[in-house]
Order: structure tokens, then C-alpha cells, then sequence
């Protein structure tokens, strides 16, 4: 999806963001990150799979201080990825949060994706470590002082029930200024996810009123909801947005 094709859309309709995508490795990358500022982009999407992107290359270097000066933030795919598959699976390495400690360290802005959940549960054998670089890494955000963040799309599934539960037992003081609501649609949602009540016909009643309702989004919204998140996760991307420095 071409950049300026998002930024057009975003242009004509204010309830449309502009997500850009910028490879570190091409040529001109400070000229279309220059076009993405000047077109109010609100983040940099990468998924180092797909795009085939080591983030400790030294390629990667200035455009990382680019990003840390305008307080861009950089989303960035964590944990599996089977929606846009790899050419070349060694890179498939990359997708592990351990390697956003230097990128952290530079004082870039990152959200991690999808909180870096196995999307297959335990069958996902190869991505637990993942998950568990994750976990230390939004330990460690504290007390280095990093602008970490994280985001809950594409969790509404019963596979990914075991790592909302240990999100919340393990960084429930942590989460709430760190995560971002999101949604990942047209990822499929399932009423038999993570859910805080242990009442069954409190459970069954609740099941029954997500399952009426037809707007995926307005259903994404109740379902974590219903994980019982605090409310302040909702307004954590827009204040997040406020703060990226727009000019040059």
C-alpha cells in the first residue's frame, strides 16, 4: 500500500490516520520520510519478516535518529507472521523484541504489535521466546527510562486467552500507559476469548450481546473491554500522536 496513496485517503476523510511505511534500506528514504512529516504520517510501520529488515544494521542508524528527533513512532511487528510471508526465513529472526533494546536506547518511540502473542498458542513452539523477550522488555522500560508501548490488535482469539492473562498478572502496573488499543481488522474475533467474569450466565449473557453486534470494530471494542483493560488505553495513541514534531 503505497504511502501516498494512505496519506490521500487521510487527506480527504479526518477519521483516516496516516499509517506510512518506510524501508531504512532504500535510497531515498530521508525524501519519503520528509514526505510523511509533511503529510502528518502518525507512525512508521515495519514488519522485518516480510520486509526483509535487520534492525541492527547499520543502515538503520540514521533513520533511527530521525525517528527519535520528530517523535515518530516506530510500530513494529513482533512474534509471528503468517498474514504477509517471508521471502527469505532468516529474517524471520528479527521479528524477536530482544532486538529493540538498541533501537530504545537511541530514544525511538516503539509500539510492539500484537504484544508479540504466539498466534497458535503453544503449537507456536518457535515464538515462546518471543513472547518471553516481551515480557522483559516492558520489565526493563521503567527504569531505562524507554518510550515503550504496546498494542492489543489481532488478540480477541481463544489461542492468544494464556497470554492476555499473563499480561495482566505480570505488568498490570505497568500496562495501562503503555498499552494502545487497536484492532487489526479484517483479522477474524471470537467471542470465546480472554474475558474477565468467572460468573457462567454473567459470561453466557455477555457472549450472547457481542455475538449481536455487527461492526467489527464496535465488537473488537467490546471484547477487550471485557478483558477488563483499564479505560486509559484507549486515549494512549492519541497522546502519543500529540507528540510528534512535525517540522524540521
Amino acid at each position: 500500500m503505497p504511502n501516498r496513496y494512505v496519506a490521500k485517503l487521510a487527506a480527504e476523510n479526518e477519521r483516516v490516520l496516516f499509517g506510512a511505511s518506510i524501508h531504512p534500506y532504500r535510497l531515498d528514504w530521508r525524501d519519503e520520510l520528509a514526505f510523511c512529516l509533511e503529510n502528518r504520517a502518525v507512525l512508521c510501520k515495519w514488519i522485518p519478516s516480510s520486509q526483509l529488515i535487520d534492525p541492527l544494521n547499520q543502515h538503520c542508524d540514521e533513520f533511527y535518529d530521525k525517528l527519535a528527533e520528530h517523535n515518530l513512532p516506530l510500530l513494529y511487528h513482533a512474534g509471528p507472521e503468517y498474514a504477509i510471508p517471508t521471502s527469505n526465513h532468516e529474517y524471520d529472526e528479527f521479528n524477536n523484541p530482544k532486538y529493540l533494546k538498541t533501537i530504545l536506547d537511541k530514544g525511538v518511540t516503539v509500539i510492539i504489535a500484537h504484544c508479540t502473542m504466539p498466534f497458535w498458542g503453544d503449537l507456536d513452539i518457535e515464538y515462546q521466546d518471543d513472547f518471553t523477550e516481551f515480557l522483559k522488555l516492558f520489565e526493563e522500560a521503567e527504569s531505562k527510562d524507554w518510550k515503550l508501548y504496546a498494542d492489543l490488535s489481532a488478540i480477541c482469539s481463544p489461542l492468544r486467552n494464556k497470554y492476555v492473562q499473563i499480561i495482566k498478572a505480570r505488568l498490570a502496573e505497568i500496562t495501562p500507559k503503555r498499552l494502545i488499543y487497536a484492532s487489526d481488522y479484517p483479522i477474524p474475533l471470537s467471542e470465546l476469548c480472554y474475558q474477565k467474569s468467572t460468573n457462567f450466565f454473567a459470561w453466557l449473557i455477555y457472549v450472547f450481546n457481542v455475538a449481536r453486534t455487527k461492526n467489527y470494530l464496535d465488537k473488537n471494542y467490546l471484547l477487550i473491554k471485557g478483558m477488563d483493560f483499564k479505560e486509559k488505553i484507549c486515549s494512549n495513541a492519541p497522546e502519543l500522536f500529540s507528540m510528534i514534531n512535525y517540522g524540521f
